[in-house]
């Protein structure tokens, strides 16, 4: 339940601390004294959007803070799911900037506003006086159905199911649709991995363009590498000849000298790395001393020009990228291939999640049915305890082929309120009093199914007066003796039931307007609802009114 509402800077008002009690609250005041500024102030906690003209100071920021006592409602799934400490009461609090930034907070932690909304939902049911609407809603008159069944756990699960089935069914239309785009594709990504298959690619290749220009050089190569060789060991002035004296001479002499046995050492291992090289060199030439292959060079020039026509045409700039290119079409193929197994696959994956979603909709729909005749009744005798004695209600089943997010239907509620008028559609029939006694009474069944914390009616009693007032006012304590009832009304015979009540009035200054609210102490309360029964003129017949609606 709501404890205490803390309001900063908000519309006419400018700081207003309020504690709530237990059982029926009735608001009162005149009108433009601000009581629906509560409703709205209290509609920014539980995650409705801001207006950012609210301020009753635009140089500071709006703060909403209520607290709530959450201990008999097991909402532990909630805090634990979102991360949040589970503290009883818990405040919850929302601050909106002069920017327009609005920020929201449960125990002092920041929460986004869709959390926020969900949490409200568990707590508290503002009845605005544009909501009497709703009864006009196949989706909330379905709401009512689904509460009196009591079957919250199945609906859960049946949404799961639905979700999944929906899921499953993307995925496969998803499937279908790439099929067709890669069977588009397919003939040219099958030749473009044909030719890249037949071109027999390998790492091997890389060596190709050495291979080439070997070739095509071989006989300036091979003529180099034979005027090499003759000038290092072919001949009495060979470099190797010239080397071998140098060596013999300073071998001769480098005991005399430490510098020269230096230098000896040092000529001596370039001869021998001469002599090493003039093998190797030896080696190489063997190679080109051979008659020059065309054909080999033809090959090879041929298979260079393949490469690099390849790497042209996929658009890549190695050897290691084709191979990747034929990698990638190779999958796509198989991939292309494997669709009519992914398919089945998932066709059976469908199949089997309709079936079970399919299956919980039919058992909710055994339910919802059933349970018909019950609310049918339920709502008769609560319009009848109403000033309906007449009334009936009618509800059509709408059922649908396929089934939905609903399931496999929703329903029409249809009422009447006259002898020998059938039921009708209740947009199309009620009265502006008889929509607001149907919507108490849906009010009153939800509540009781719902085990909500708190309920706040802003002006549920409109149109309606006189004894047809008390019967909605005892209602509404009815309701409360299981839940707190806030009700803002003009009713002196609403006003009277509460077990509080709470004014609501306007303050003027020469330099602003405030609107304050105070608990009315008994003899106050018995003031207050003489000006409501006669106006601001009080008599002794209205005073004793007043006593009298008290004490009934």
């Amino acid at each position: 339940m709501l404890k205490r509402l803390s309001i900063n800077n908000y519309a006419l008002i400018d700081k207003l601390s309020l504690d709530l009690k237990t059982g029926f609250t009735s608001i009162t005041g005149e009108t433009g004294a601000g009581k629906s500024i509560l409703i709205s102030a209290l509609g920014l906690i539980i995650g409705e959007r801001a207006d950012f003209k609210v301020f009753a100071d635009i140089d500071n920021k709006c703060i909403v803070e209520g607290e709530f006592n959450i201990s008999n409602y097991n909402l532990e799934y909630f805090f634990e799911n979102n991360d949040l400490d589970l503290i009883n009461p818990t405040l919850i609090r929302r601050e909106i900037t002069p920017t327009g930034r609005s920020r929201a907070f449960v125990n002092d932690t920041p929460v986004s506003l869709n959390q926020l909304k969900e949490l409200g939902t568990h707590l508290i049911d503002i009845h605005s006086q544009h909501q009497t609407l709703l009864l006009n809603s196949q989706d909330y008159q379905l709401k009512l159905v689904d509460a009196y069944c009591n079957h919250e756990d199945m609906l859960l699960q049946f949404k799961s199911e639905y979700q999944s089935y929906l899921s499953k069914q993307k995925e496969l239309d998803e499937l279908i649709e790439n099929e067709n785009q890669l069977s588009r594709e397919l003939d040219y990504k099958q030749f473009l991995f044909d030719e890249l298959e037949e071109a027999k690619l390998s790492l091997e290749d890389k060596t190709i363009e050495e291979e080439v220009n070997k070739l095509e050089n071989f006989k300036e190569i091979q003529h180099k590498l034979n005027q090499i060789i003759m000038i290092s060991d072919n001949s009495e002035s060979s470099v190797s000849s010239l080397l071998s004296n140098i060596v013999i001479n300073l071998d001769s002499v480098r005991k005399n000298d430490s510098k020269i046995d230096a230098l000896n050492s040092r000529f001596n291992s370039i001869w021998i790395e001469f002599k090493d090289c003039v093998s190797d060199l030896e080696d190489l030439a063997s190679y080109y001393n051979i008659d020059f292959d065309a054909k080999q060079l033809l090959f090879f020039q041929d298979r260079l020009n393949l490469i690099n026509k390849l790497i042209q045409k996929h658009g890549v700039k190695t050897i290691e990228d084709l191979l990747e290119v034929q990698t990638n079409l190779s999958k796509d193929l198989e991939q292309f291939n494997s669709l009519d197994k992914t398919k089945e696959s998932l066709r059976n994956k469908c199949i089997k999640t309709f079936n079970l979603a399919s299956k919980t909709a039919k058992i909710l729909s055994k339910n919802r049915i059933s349970i018909l005749p019950h609310i049918q009744n339920e709502l008769q005798d609560l319009l009848a305890n109403l000033g309906m004695p007449n009334a009936r209600v009618k509800i059509v089943t709408n059922s649908y082929d396929k089934f939905n997010i609903k399931g496999y239907e929703d329903f029409t509620f249809c009422f009447t309120s006259n002898i020998g008028i059938e039921p009708k559609e209740i947009s199309t029939i009620a009265s502006g009093g008889e929509l607001s006694r149907l919507m108490l009474c849906f009010k009153y069944i939800l509540a009781q199914k719902t085990s909500l914390p708190s309920i706040i009616f802003d002006e549920i009693d409109t149109g309606v007066s006189g004894e047809i007032a008390h019967k909605m006012a005892n209602l509404m304590s009815q309701m409360s003796k299981s839940m707190q009832v806030i009700s803002i009304t003009h009713l002196p015979q609403v006003a009277a039931k509460g077990s509080v009540q709470l004014l609501v009035s306007k303050l003027e200054t020469s330099e602003k307007v405030q609107t304050n609210i105070k608990e009315l102490l008994p003899e106050e309360r018995i003031v207050e609802l003489a000006k409501m029964l006669s106006g601001k003129a009080i008599t002794d017949s209205s005073l004793s009114n007043a006593r009298d609606l008290l004490n009934t």
